[in-house]
């Protein structure tokens, strides 16, 4: 609660989590993706598209579980978007695009060679998780490496969007078809966890040369068609980005030049009523980030 008398949990929570994923994890670039509106490409291909889903919580960066309003919401988002403007974390926003799109294109493109943390509490990502890519899960509040993910799921990384396509995903309104979770799928398909690549039609031919078998199998075979949409719905690498929407990535990424203004820091501070807020601490762990010791500061 600020001393103003609403909440700022949600924003604070955010850049706690980022000085403390920075203190422990010692990164030497931060970016953070904004939602811009949604993939337009997404709902054309099927309207219903995250149609039902429920606006996430800011307040999944805080420890705490306090209700926001969503003009509250927004006024939390505004004030992080400003006061991330202080400090040398890259944000990059692009119109009628996903922020997941973002981060899928950064990770298979400008940043593939770079060791990387993705932070997120989707399920989505698993599928980004390489040799050089693990997650840090802010739900579960632990890193995830593509171990990981096969020993829960035993599902190979590199499989699991199509491990995805056939269960579905409740939360973005894409069907799975029915019967099919994540450990039925391990266990119907077990191609998906192997070191080989499978593809979406490997699936497929497989239930349908097998349809007599299982019911699962039919079902799958049956119902191809939503199983390969779901494809364009759910697999994340950059595709969904038209050529302006990465340039405007690239050119953002490019561009970026990691500053740090405290004095406009402190000033936001105050403006919102954010009391006891250890500001050196903060600073002093993004220090690792690359750039920053010769970056001048801006009164």
């Amino acid at each position: 609660m600020s001393s103003h008398g609403y909440q700022m949990g949600g924003c604070v929570g955010f850049l706690k989590s980022l000085q403390k994923l920075c203190r422990e994890y010692q990164p030497s670039r931060v970016y953070v993706t904004w939602e811009g509106g949604g993939s337009q490409r997404r709902r054309k291909l099927y309207p219903e598209y995250k149609m039902q889903r429920k606006p996430g919580k800011l307040n999944r960066f805080y420890e705490d579980d306090i209700p926001d309003t969503e003009d509250n919401k927004k006024h939390q988002l505004i004030t992080l978007l400003n006061i991330l403007k202080n400090v040398p974390v890259c944000q990059v926003y692009v119109s009628d695009c996903e922020g997941d799109d973002i981060v899928a294109y950064l990770c298979r493109g400008p940043l593939r060679s770079f060791e990387k943390v993705i932070v997120s509490a989707d399920k989505d990502m698993y599928q980004l998780l390489d040799d050089r890519t693990k997650i840090y899960s802010l739900y579960r509040k632990k890193f995830i490496t593509p171990e990981d993910l096969f020993e829960e799921y035993r599902i190979k990384s590199h499989n699991f969007a199509v491990a995805k396509c056939l269960c579905g995903d409740d939360g973005d309104n894409v069907p799975g078809v029915k019967g099919l979770g994540y450990k039925t799928v391990s266990k119907k398909f077990p191609m998906l966890g192997s070191d080989d690549t499978i593809l979406l039609q490997e699936v497929i031919d497989y239930s349908s040369s097998h349809r007599t078998e299982s019911a699962i199998y039919k079902r799958v075979s049956e119902e191809a068609e939503a199983v390969r949409r779901n494809w364009y719905l759910v697999h994340l690498d950059g595709s969904m980005l038209s050529a302006d929407q990465t340039k405007k990535v690239d050119y953002t990424v490019d561009t970026f030049v990691p500053t740090v203004s405290k004095m406009s820091f402190i000033r936001l501070l105050v403006k919102e009523g954010i009391n006891d807020f250890d500001l050196e601490g903060f600073f002093y762990d993004l220090s690792c980030i690359e750039g920053l010791r010769h970056a001048s500061e801006r009164q």
